[in-house]
């Protein structure tokens, strides 16, 4: 099938494509990157690439064997007019390139997490796709993976009964890599809204600061924002224990446990589990109160990469007009969350309502 939609990417390191080169070959997650999606996906075609750095830009160039390349991401939306835009930036540099992107008739956009560095930030962008009629996916990418799907379909199929609390263990940096477990909680209780967080930031001495790997960074309380660690470019705190509240009386318990991407969602009637990075999916349903009653199920998942069906997701929102699994206000929900945390730190560890009332508040991310 010839391809039907042109696609550009902004960012040229790895999930732009280099991780490719870190997967195992046979792993079900691969591709992982963006271009390597994009080439497996018979509907699309990369036709330009755009970094701010010359450097990477070569690197990637090279191992791609793509020579159409731009250090300007707006002159080469403007050049190419692609259908479909991938954003893997840093988070902190990744609003202006999605707002340009919506605001300059691209139709579908794919961007990396986290969303940006700031609520304010989001919230333009999401009023410039919104307003733009652009499809968006982020790369929150269980939402998109098969064995999480089944988990989730499971769950609505009353599979567990009615859910009454997840548990996710998980230890990880608040803005590039917590949208995964907030964005997987939220897909398996059904995507209600959050409405308070409460939680604490890991800082210095405490018993998972990063350090000397990397230390966590300071708070500018004169200018409401995280500051780097020396060295480095981003500023993304790591993350103790945390609560998530949703409309449905469920509370997300986010479990900082190094190693793990283990995740419990207990219900009325059993339990849904996640071990092992989503190696392992079983639901465990009660028939009365004896041990033996119980019914374990093991779901074997078989199917593309995250990658590939959030990109296919995309083309099924441009050709059908159905909403995208990961679309921009399923995405706000765990970027809402994100910062209620950060607030939450800043105030004693207090419960922080949302919507967040200060947009303001600046963590650059990576």
């Amino acid at each position: 099938m010839a391809a039907r939609y042109r696609v550009a990417i902004i960012g040229t390191g790895r999930m732009g494509g280099l991780i490719e080169d870190e997967i195992p070959s046979g792993d079900r997650s691969r591709p992982y990157g963006h271009f390597p999606a994009y080439q497996y996906v018979e509907q699309t075609e990369v036709v330009a690439v755009a970094n701010r750095g010359a450097e990477r830009l070569q690197r990637f160039s090279q191992r791609f064997g793509i020579t159409n390349t731009y250090l300007d991401y707006r002159e080469m939306i403007d050049r190419e007019r692609p259908d479909i835009v991938s954003v893997t930036t840093p988070s902190f540099a990744r609003a202006e390139p999605l707002i340009y992107a919506a605001e300059h008739g691209v139709r579908a956009i794919y961007s990396e997490k986290g969303l940006c560095a700031s609520l304010a930030e989001a919230d333009r962008i999401r009023q410039a796709v919104t307003s733009n009629g652009a499809a968006f996916n982020w790369g929150a990418m269980r939402r998109h993976d098969v064995g999480f799907r089944a988990l989730a379909d499971a769950i609505a199929a009353g599979g567990i009964g009615e859910p009454q609390a997840a548990l996710m263990y998980a230890y990880t940096d608040l803005i590039k890599h917590h949208p995964h477990t907030l964005d997987t909680v939220s897909m398996l209780l059904g995507d209600p809204a959050p409405v308070w967080a409460a939680g604490r930031l890991i800082e210095a001495g405490d018993p998972f600061d990063p350090s000397p790997r990397r230390a966590p960074p300071e708070f500018d309380a004169a200018n409401n924002r995280y500051l780097p660690s020396p060295g480095f470019e981003v500023a993304d705190p790591y993350v103790g224990p945390f609560q998530i509240g949703y409309a449905n009386g469920v509370v997300g318990y986010f479990i900082p446990h190094r190693g793990f991407f283990d995740l419990e969602i207990r219900g009325s009637e059993g339990a849904a589990y996640a071990f092992d990075n989503g190696r392992v999916f079983q639901l465990r349903r009660s028939r009365g109160s004896a041990a033996d009653d119980a019914v374990t199920r093991t779901i074997y998942p078989r199917g593309e990469s995250p990658t590939v069906a959030t990109i296919r997701d995309l083309i099924r929102a441009l050709e059908s007009g159905v909403r995208t699994r990961g679309n921009i206000e399923v995405t706000m929900q765990s970027v809402e969350a994100q910062f209620a945390v950060a607030h939450s730190h800043l105030a004693g560890g207090a419960r922080v309502d949302i919507p967040v009332a200060d947009r303001s508040l600046y963590v650059p991310g990576g």
